[in-house]
């Protein structure tokens, strides 16, 4: 599927309406490929339609940073009923962009028991006031791996390990 960025997503838009200002202004084309721009107007409202839920906020199937500060979880466990692989999703924010504070982004990554474990620890120890960083290492997936290592989106299985944060250094009064 076709996911376009906001960059591209205005460019679509630009499109769209030059094509049909022209279509409708400026030609004297037979039907036929009148009806194939229609065709292709329509081709850019569905990828306007896909792109639009990633910039709303919708969770996003991108690589989790290497280093971020986990804001907060939701864990979607695997239904057998539904045939539902689970999901676990992540909101935090990017500790290696710099210094300045970015709002938190919610990631989703495939459903796995050790990872399950983990990010249910590391949501205890945030409900008792410790926040929680966690640093990424992907694992390999090789001749030892299960197929359930992958996704049905493709998307390898990740180490994530969460660590508390620090106690700020504040100088002595």
């Amino acid at each position: 599927m076709v996911a376009l960025g906001t960059s591209g997503l205005v460019a679509a838009y630009v499109i769209v309406a030059l094509l049909l200002l022209w279509l409708n202004l400026y030609t004297r084309w037979s039907w036929r490929i009148k009806a194939a721009l229609v065709v292709i107007v329509s081709a850019f409202y569905y990828v306007t339609y896909v792109s639009l839920p990633p910039l709303m906020g919708w969770p996003t199937d991108a690589d989790l940073p290497k280093r971020f500060n986990l804001v907060a979880i939701y864990v979607l466990e695997p239904d057998k009923t539904s045939g539902s692989e689970g999901e676990i999703f992540l909101w935090a924010t990017d500790l290696e962009s710099g210094s300045h504070r970015q709002p938190p982004r919610a990631y989703r990554v495939p459903f796995n028991g050790e990872l399950h474990a983990r990010v249910v620890e590391a949501g205890n120890k945030m409900r008792k006031g410790l926040p929680q960083l966690g640093e990424v290492s992907e694992e390999q997936i090789g001749a030892n791996a299960t197929p359930k290592d992958e996704s049905r989106s493709g998307q390898k299985s990740i180490a994530i390990e969460f660590f508390d944060l620090p106690d700020p250094l504040f100088p002595e009064k």
